[in-house]
């Protein structure tokens, strides 16, 4: 399938990426996420991120938790983790197979002098705080009134003239808790996706803490899911029910589709 997906944390601040720590560009649209872990307030990211953009090294601070949508061929980077009071998650989306890399020139001196941007930044818009919702009982509607107790945001971007992705993330506290609108049925995309089943505790990410129920094809295959996994759903495969059965820590559902969804609108599932 054409993308790569990579995600882990860091333990300490500092720069972020490998030497010499300059600019890069992409021959691929990608996405990358800053998501705190926090599920009782998944805003809080809990680091302060200076991240450079453009040929001009616009200087901006992450704080919360954000996406960054860089189009192929835009310079970013330099990344550096200036304070770190909680780890926090960092995930990539590269929309190719293989991820690679163009070291881009720059004037270091320009870049350290570059000041640290607000509204007015060139590329502001290419960064977006990730705006949580209390996800309760009833946002799916009449036919599934599940609440986990936790919280959900939709990051996406349809601009025509940019390239189109859709990643949602719920934060899940209590079992049992069924996904859909429907959520006794199987059903499909006409783009694939990826679920991401991911722990939070930042010490030990290969512990999820809790167990899933997933059936897929039409055969309804069930899978039984207790650590953290991800689930490759290529294009037109059914899947669903998916059904939380056991929570004994709180752990994040992330819901990737690099190519957007081709049935998304906000605020329906």
């Amino acid at each position: 399938m054409d993308f790569h997906i990579q995600f882990g944390t860091f333990v300490a601040a500092g720069k972020m990426g490998k030497e010499p720590y300059g600019p890069h560009s992409h021959d691929f649209n990608q996405i990358m996420l800053f998501m705190g872990v926090d599920t009782n307030e998944m805003g809080e990211l809990g680091a302060e991120v200076e991240l450079c953009m453009g040929e001009e090294g616009e200087r901006y601070m992450i704080t919360t938790s954000s996406s960054v949508w860089v189009p192929k061929g835009l310079s970013h980077f330099p990344a550096t983790i200036n304070r770190m009071d909680n780890r926090f998650i960092y995930m990539e989306v590269s929309c190719a197979p293989e991820y690679k890399e163009r070291s881009v020139p720059f004037d270091k001196k320009a870049f350290d002098a570059a000041p640290i941007m607000g509204w007015e930044g060139k590329y502001r818009k290419h960064i977006m705080t990730t705006a949580f919702i209390r996800k309760g009982a009833w946002l799916y509607g009449p036919k599934n009134r599940d609440d986990s107790g936790g919280s959900l945001a939709f990051i996406y971007n349809k601009d025509p003239n940019e390239f189109e992705f859709l990643i949602m993330c719920e934060s899940l506290k209590k079992a049992p808790y069924r996904f859909g609108p429907i959520p006794d049925k199987p059903h499909a995309h006409p783009k694939p996706e990826i679920l991401f089943f991911m722990g939070t505790d930042t010490d030990n990410l290969g512990y999820l803490g809790a167990e899933a129920e997933l059936y897929l094809g039409k055969e309804m295959e069930r899978h039984v899911i207790t650590e953290p996994t991800a689930v490759v759903i290529p294009r037109g495969l059914a899947h669903n029910p998916l059904i939380i059965t056991k929570i004994d820590r709180p752990f994040i559902l992330t819901d990737v589709r690099p190519f957007g969804s081709g049935d998304f609108a906000p605020g329906k599932l």
